[in-house]
């Protein structure tokens, strides 16, 4: 999933490329090895673990069309486990209920993939980054022009940014399938467009007017408060999943309670009126 976000930003003597990269850094998603250790928490995935362990299964290969698996979403097992199991037991189609065959340990040990046990709770999961909200981004992207309010419409070519999270196998995975898709329709492939990155960088104080006029272009998805502002954790400000962080908007003077709409609008004017001798990017950004 694409969203927009726009990352307010202090004027300084730092690029406009490294103070966005610097900004949207904390919020990075990812685990072990691709995040430093101290960014990163434990997420408890035990109860998915357990459906797993305590549902029953029907794994079954079909020739020509790999393993279906009927039973339950499969979450944490895995199929490479699995098959392994059934070629020693010469099965083509296995029926099991693991819980009734060994203990939630030895499950975890045989069958389970992504999950580590957590050395003091024995829960099992992963350590990820609690503020994790973004896989790669790119300065406009697939919004080029949204933050001035001049969005071309016509998605007729893949926008490239010389300013954006860097490589990315998603990035690349997903241009891939866009090509595949467009031969498959009889269509030429997309092109490339060079995204211009005053197409995507816009005043706060020109923002605040526009917000005050209810433009649109106005109200991204999420905005990223400047760094040092107020602590991390609190510097994201979105619509989803949930509208929050609720002690952000507090600090900003927005009550809560409003109908979310017009709550979200009520944040994003008094962000920009806070912040209005800055200057804000505008991010397009999977997740």
């Amino acid at each position: 999933m694409f969203s927009l976000a726009y990352a307010i930003l202090p004027f300084s003597d730092t690029t406009p490329a490294e103070a966005i990269t610097a900004s949207l850094a904390p919020f990075q998603r990812g685990g072990r090895g691709d995040l430093p250790e101290s960014w990163l928490s434990f997420h408890d995935e035990t109860e998915y673990l357990r459906k797993d362990y305590e549902a029953r299964f029907t794994f079954t290969l079909e020739e020509g069309r790999g393993m279906r698996i009927e039973g339950g979403p499969c979450w944490c097992i895995s199929t490479r486990k699995v098959l392994d199991e059934m070629a020693r037991l010469g099965l083509r189609s296995w029926r099991v209920c693991f819980a009734e065959t060994m203990d939630i340990a030895e499950f975890f040990d045989r069958f389970s993939e992504r999950l580590e046990r957590h050395p003091g709770t024995g829960a099992f999961g992963q350590w990820l980054n609690p503020l994790g909200r973004w896989d790669w981004w790119d300065l406009g992207g697939r919004f080029d022009g949204k933050i001035i309010g001049d969005r071309r419409r016509q998605m007729t070519a893949r926008r490239v940014s010389k300013v954006s999270s860097g490589e990315s196998s998603g990035r690349t995975v997903l241009a891939n399938v866009e090509d595949v898709m467009a031969e498959a329709l009889g269509q030429e492939p997309l092109g490339t467009l060079d995204v211009q990155n005053d197409q995507n960088i816009e005043l706060v104080a020109t923002l605040l007017e526009d917000a005050r006029s209810n433009r649109g272009n106005a109200f991204p998805g999420s905005l990223v408060l400047p760094p040092g502002a107020i602590e991390d954790r609190l510097r994201w400000l979105g619509t989803w999943p949930d509208l929050g962080p609720q002690e952000a908007f507090a600090w900003l003077g927005v009550p809560s309670g409003a109908e979310s709409g017009t709550e979200w609008k009520a944040i994003v004017r008094a962000a920009y009126a806070r912040f209005g001798d800055h200057w804000a990017a505008g991010v397009a950004y999977h997740h």
